[in-house]
């Protein structure tokens, strides 16, 4: 069920989302895992009690991170920040009982993936972010785009696993809690779906050559 608590880094999301930048297809390592865990259940703690900053708290933590992962699996910044901005809502519904037990990353996780998935099915259709331009024709950009656009092609069984491990560098088994899916399930879908990225990527860039 929607039960919670954990660990990582982030910060305010702010301008151009850092997960759509070239540099971010490698993911960064936490800056210290410890630090963030005991800050959570700081946080949570702090929520649990109606602290008015401890939603603020949490945001900084983990704010910056969910946006990119609402990011790349949508492909567009509106409803990006609107799945954002309801995941933290939902943290903040659902504040006594929050727990910090080591599942509030997961379940924050879960939380997004849900209302991204939700998103999608209204949508019917994936389009590339209206803010993703071609600017100067810059490989860079083009190269950002041809990513992004070939990882909003996959089928969401492949993009899912294809986001959360190896864009957020997320471990296998979290990863798979986070989909409600088998450790063996999750490895399935992942190599499937990297040999589906990399046959368009391949594909795009014979094209535009």
């Amino acid at each position: 069920g929607e039960n919670a608590t954990s660990k990582t880094s982030g910060s305010v999301l702010n301008s151009e989302p850092r997960g759509v930048s070239i540099d971010s297809f490698v993911s960064a390592m936490p800056t210290d895992a410890l630090e963030d865990s005991l800050a959570e259940k700081r946080w949570l703690t702090a929520l649990a009690r109606g602290d008015s900053n401890a939603l603020g708290g949490l945001y900084e933590l983990y704010g910056e991170r969910i946006f990119r992962y609402a990011y790349r699996m949508l492909g567009n910044r509106t409803d990006a920040e609107d799945a954002t901005a309801e995941t933290f809502l939902r943290v903040l519904r659902r504040s006594s009982e929050l727990r910090a037990d080591g599942a509030f990353r997961t379940w924050l996780f879960r939380i997004t993936r849900n209302l991204c998935i939700d998103k999608l099915r209204q949508h019917k259709l994936m389009e590339l972010p209206p803010d993703a331009q071609y600017s100067g024709g810059e490989d860079k950009t083009a190269l950002r785009i041809t990513v992004q656009q070939a990882l909003a092609d996959l089928p969401v069984e492949y993009r899912e696993p294809l986001v959360l491990c190896d864009l957020e560098d997320m471990a296998a088994r979290e990863a798979a809690e986070v989909l409600n899916i088998s450790v063996p399930a999750l490895k399935s879908r992942l190599y499937r779906g990297r040999r589906a990225l990399r046959d368009k990527l391949g594909g795009t860039m014979e094209r535009n050559q």
